[in-house]
Parts: structure tokens; sequence; C-alpha cells
């Protein structure tokens, strides 16, 4: 969901991570009828009943190959509008944190989700009387540790990242924790040494993105019937990537023995060359019927090699994340005919629970965010702009907000 973001990176070695919020695949509920998904949330007690039972990676449970019938099932399950979330539980105490004052500092915010972020976390904390301050990382690690500093100096009550690595900036993130201020590290896994605490806590977000994978590879795999020659493009950024990419190789090996896996990497320093890589790549496997793309950064270039290699009419285009110009390719008949997308706003509220568990002094606890799957069929209707997009209409209603103003114990 977070991937444009590395296209206003100033280099390949930035240690970022692909967007997307904690969640915990076990934690994942449908309500189970007519297509309507019930989400799951940060209540680690929740259980899975979706189509195919799933382990926290997105394994089949069984240990043996999912069905067809399975797939089609599974992703049945979240093709509709969110429409109930689970219970989270109850947090005391956060009556007492009117009027205190969070910050949140992204890693960068020309990038559309996480400025979207950062309006659910503003709708939340209005709900609560605490202010919220915005701080640009702009995507250069020593502006993200003035940031972070500057609330450390400024008094800030509790401090939200998004998407900035500890190791990146550890110092910074240090100096919050020697100000007493919690800082929740939204879009990481714990590194460094550190684990989580009340002053000091990650959202891991790999098995959100094993969970994109897993359903944007489902639909290739059920709208192939199982034979899909697919040409796989990977993003080498990060470790977490890097694991994506891996998780996906092993999906189609254990699940899909009359497909075809072929994987070209590239990195969003060098996401120019895209182009050309797919259209050698394609040209290469003639016999290739879908491009995969671990995330939808990827999209325009590689729809871009699919035309120059004269394979407009030959291959399905299939990516993750939601991003705007990818559902406007679907809408529009434009080569893709599947994205798996992650809510935003709802992610931003997720994030305001963590923090404000930390300033009551307890853990924050990891939740699964709104996902769905995103088809010609079931995005007729929706309203496909930057502004729609900074919302959560393509996800469902704000009903999910009285799940988490119950735990809060706000009316």
């Amino acid at each position: 969901m977070l991937q444009q973001f590395r296209q206003h990176r100033p280099g390949a070695k930035m240690a970022v991570v692909v967007a997307a919020v904690a969640l915990t695949v076990t934690a994942c509920s449908s309500s189970g009828g007519g297509g309507k998904t019930t989400s799951p949330t940060a209540d680690s007690s929740a259980t899975t009943s979706s189509g195919a039972a799933t382990s926290d990676t997105g394994a089949p449970a069984s240990g043996g190959a999912t069905s067809l019938a399975a797939m089609q099932a599974d992703l049945a399950k979240f093709t509709g509008e969110v429409t109930s979330t689970a219970a989270l539980k109850p947090v005391t105490g956060v009556s007492k944190l009117k009027g205190k004052t969070v910050w949140y500092i992204p890693i960068g915010s020309a990038v559309p989700i996480l400025n979207a972020f950062g309006v659910g976390m503003k709708g939340a904390l209005d709900k609560l009387g605490i202010k919220l301050q915005v701080c640009d990382g702009k995507f250069l690690p020593t502006t993200m540790a003035s940031c972070i500093n500057q609330a450390a100096t400024q008094g800030a009550d509790g401090v939200v990242t998004g998407y900035i690595d500890y190791q990146l900036v550890p110092t910074a993130f240090d100096n919050l924790v020697a100000h007493k201020i919690p800082v929740l590290i939204a879009g990481e896994a714990p590194d460094g040494g550190k684990t989580n605490s009340p002053a000091l806590a990650f959202d891991d977000t790999s098995p959100t993105i094993n969970a994109l994978q897993r359903l944007m590879n489902e639909s290739v795999i059920v709208d192939s019937k199982g034979k899909a020659k697919v040409l796989f493009l990977g993003v080498t950024d990060s470790p977490q990537l890097k694991g994506a990419a891996a998780y996906s190789k092993k999906f189609y090996a254990d699940n899909c023995p009359g497909c075809t896996f072929t994987e070209i990497d590239y990195n969003t320093a060098s996401l120019n060359k895209l182009p050309s890589q797919v259209s050698s790549a394609l040209i290469a496997h003639p016999d290739t019927t879908y491009v995969v793309a671990e995330v939808d950064a990827a999209g325009a270039g590689a729809v871009s090699g699919i035309e120059t290699a004269g394979f407009s009419n030959k291959v399905k285009f299939a990516s993750t994340n939601g991003a705007l110009d990818a559902l406007q390719r679907i809408k529009n008949g434009a080569g893709q005919f599947v994205d798996v997308g992650t809510g935003g706003i709802y992610l931003g509220w997720q994030f305001v629970d963590g923090i404000v568990r930390m300033m009551t002094g307890v853990l924050p606890v990891n939740g699964f965010g709104v996902v769905r799957v995103f088809t010609k069929e079931n995005i007729a209707n929706l309203t496909l702009t930057p502004a729609a997009y900074a919302t959560n209409a393509w996800y469902g209603s704000d009903a999910f907000e009285k799940t988490f103003l119950t735990a809060w114990g706000v009316s």
C-alpha cells in the first residue's frame, strides 16, 4: 500500500519498508454472508474464519495445497465492503489524555497513503481532545531525526512515526525514550535489539504484506484455473520486501503445481529501468500469461514494458496496495484485472489506538487493517479520485470508529 513513496526517495539504501499496517492474519474474521467482510482488528483474541484457514504467514493451516474452490471462497470474503470489526480490548485512562499532543512524523508526506494515515489520526485524536502535530520527514534521515528531536524538545506527549526504521535514526528515537515520551514506530519490525515496551514499540507490517500477497496470488491462480505462467516483479529495497517476494514464490510452489513462476527484481532507485526489464523478460518468456507486481509502484513501468513487448492482449496484470492509478486501470480496462488494498484511514485510527495505550502505560496490541480485493465488478460505483482515496469510502463506512471509541471509553 505504501510502495509509491519510494518514487520520492533520494536513494536506494534508506532502510524503509512497505506500507502496510500491522496486522495478524490469525486475527482475521468474516461475516460469512453476501460477500460482506468483517475486518480483523487489534484484539489478539480474535480468530480466523476466512475461506482458506491460514497461519500467521498466510500458508494453508492444513499443511497441504489450497484448492481452487478454497481460494475462491477466501477471495469472496474480501471482495465486499467491510461491514464490522472485531471488538478491541478496553483501555483505561484515555480520558485523562485530553489536552495532550501527539506528533506524527511520516517518512515523507508527499505520499498519499502517508497523508491518509495523518487524516485518520487527526479524526481519532479529535474525538479524544488530543492535538496532532505533523512533521514531514521528507525522505531524508537528517530531517527525520530533526523532527523526532523537535518532538522531544517541544514537549510532545507521544510520537508516532510512519515507516521510519529504528536503525535509520536510533539516537533520535533513544532521545524520545530518555525524555520519557512514548513512541510508536509504525510500519516497522523490531530491530536494533529493541523489543516492545510502553516506552518504545513497533507496529510490524510483514504479516500485512503477506496477506495482500496471498490474496493477489489466489486471484491469479483462480483466474487462470491453476495454469498461470507468471512473471513476478519483486522489489529489493529492504529485507521485508525481499521476504514478500520469497513468500509469493513459495505460495505458487505450494499451491499451484500447474503454474510457472519467473521472477525479475528491481529497486525503486532504478524504477525507470523497469519497462525495459519487463519487455525483455516477456520476449524471453513468450508463454507468460500474467505479470504480477509485488507492489503498485511497479504498475506504470510494467504496463509500459508490456506494451513495448507487444503483450497487451496476451497477459493480465495484478498488484497490491490499492493505489488510485491501479484501481483506475482496472476500471478503464487498461490491462489490470485485480488489486488488493488496505485502508489508510483505518490504519490512522489503529496507530492512535497504539499510542494512546502507550501513553496510559500499557503495551499496544497488533491489529488487522481493513483489506479488500478490488476487481472490475466491485469498483464500478467507487469514486476514484485523490480526495476519495484519503477516506475510508473504498473499504466501507466509518462505522468502525465506534469500535475504537468504545475501547477508549468514549461515547
